[in-house]
């Protein structure tokens, strides 16, 4: 097992305009790092000082309460300079702040707050995406002490290496759990065997330390983007969390979980929109060279080159006004529809982000294809993200519901 980063110490929460500066500072060697594609302890420890990791917390706990976007601005200057690092501060911002915003967060959720990186371990290989209706496997089991015992197998379960918690979610063994009894957590239910009186699997989320024992890692990420993301698989064999390690915020029904999806779709938006700019930041370099028919001047005076060059920018400026649209919405209102518009952004941003990516390529030419050049990682990295949920059927068919007024129906 790969041992759990540990933090230093948590430098003071910043302002977006310091949060910003910060990471200017940092971002060239977090940029020089990512060449390698590799998870790398460095960058993380290099965030937690700039006070990153502290940045869209609440104020009251200890962090600076950035708003959507100012958080989306981070995240997209950070995607600028490696896509997989800011692929694990934006599960951190979502689900940090997620885990606090219940009616009373439990001791152990306040003292996550004080600092730490954290995300949620949902998915399994054998049962299925829980987003998708897939039954969750991942059993705990009630103790006559009131602690739980948690045992089962988590995949893709982003920066699992450098993670101090992980919020796992589980389906209660025997349903009799007084706590959210009847309830399921908003990780979905399936087709498990309750073996209790709810009419449904009763499903929790728990705060689970990533030092505790019987959890380990297996390093299966073997993907061929997104690969610093270090997203392995967890597995726990009976793992003891005390009764108050269970998170009320993740349960079903609490208006919370909008409000969070929308921050899902539009800080991964951010990271396909900071992608493309770093890939049009190479494109712009490589049209200031020498021209390569033998005349004078630059590349950027070929006709080849300032077609794909206005074209990667028509792109860029498509995903941005988008982007910035959404987030100015999405910052205020947190009610069905504008849910919907963020997914539906995060899906046309993907597309736009990833025609001006391949204009850049083109652009650049037969040297874009060389493993040096950062546009291929950020070829693969655009691609990998696109399986991001939700999934491009999924935002269909939440589009198709909106514009047709079935869920109205339906209710």
């Amino acid at each position: 097992m790969t041992a759990p980063f540990r933090a230093d110490p948590l430098a003071s929460p910043r302002t977006e305009q310091e949060a910003l500066a910060a990471l200017a500072e940092i971002a060239p060697g977090i940029a020089a790092r990512a060449a390698d594609e590799e998870p790398s302890a460095e960058t993380f420890a290099e965030l937690r000082r700039a006070g990153l990791t502290l940045f869209a917390l609440p104020r009251t706990y200890g962090g600076s309460g950035a708003t959507l976007p100012q958080a989306a601005s981070v995240i997209r200057a950070l995607a600028a300079a490696d896509a997989s690092v800011a692929l694990v501060l934006t599960m951190h911002y979502i689900h940090g702040n997620w885990a606090v915003a219940g009616p009373a967060p439990s001791r152990p959720i306040r003292e996550l707050a004080a600092g730490g990186l954290v995300n949620l371990a949902g998915s399994e290989g054998v049962s299925g995406s829980p987003g998708r209706g897939g039954a969750v496997r991942t059993r705990a089991v009630p103790q006559p002490d009131g602690s739980w015992l948690i045992t089962g197998h988590k995949r893709y379960v982003t920066g699992s290496v450098f993670l101090d918690h992980l919020l796992i979610s589980a389906t209660v063994q025997d349903g009799t759990a007084e706590i959210g009894a009847g309830r399921s957590g908003s990780s979905g239910s399936g087709d498990a065997e309750s073996g209790g009186t709810t009419d449904k699997p009763v499903v929790r989320t728990f705060l689970v330390p990533a030092d505790a024992p019987g959890l380990r890692i297996d390093p299966t990420w073997n993907a061929f983007g997104l690969r610093g993301s270090a997203s392995h698989d967890v597995l726990l064999d009976e793992v003891r969390v005390p009764g108050d390690a269970v998170v009320e915020a993740y349960d079903a029904g609490l208006p919370e979980g909008r409000r969070f999806g929308i921050w899902w779709a539009l800080l991964l938006a951010s990271i396909h929109l900071g992608i493309a700019e770093a890939a049009r930041e190479v494109a712009l370099d490589f049209a200031a060279g020498p021209r390569t028919d033998g005349q004078p001047g630059t590349r950027a005076e070929q006709p080849r080159t300032q077609e794909h060059a206005a074209r990667l920018e028509l792109a860029l400026t498509q995903a941005r006004v988008l982007l910035e649209d959404a987030l100015r919405r999405g910052a205020t209102v947190a009610d069905r529809t504008e849910a919907v518009a963020a997914a539906a952004t995060k899906l046309l941003v993907h597309r736009h982000a990833s025609d001006a990516v391949d204009h850049a390529c083109r652009l650049v030419g037969g040297a874009s294809v060389w493993h040096e050049s950062p546009l291929g990682r950020h070829f693969r990295d655009l691609r990998v993200a696109l399986f991001n949920p939700p999934n491009e059927d999924v935002v269909i068919d939440l589009v198709a519901r909106s514009v047709l007024g079935l869920d109205e129906k339906r209710r």
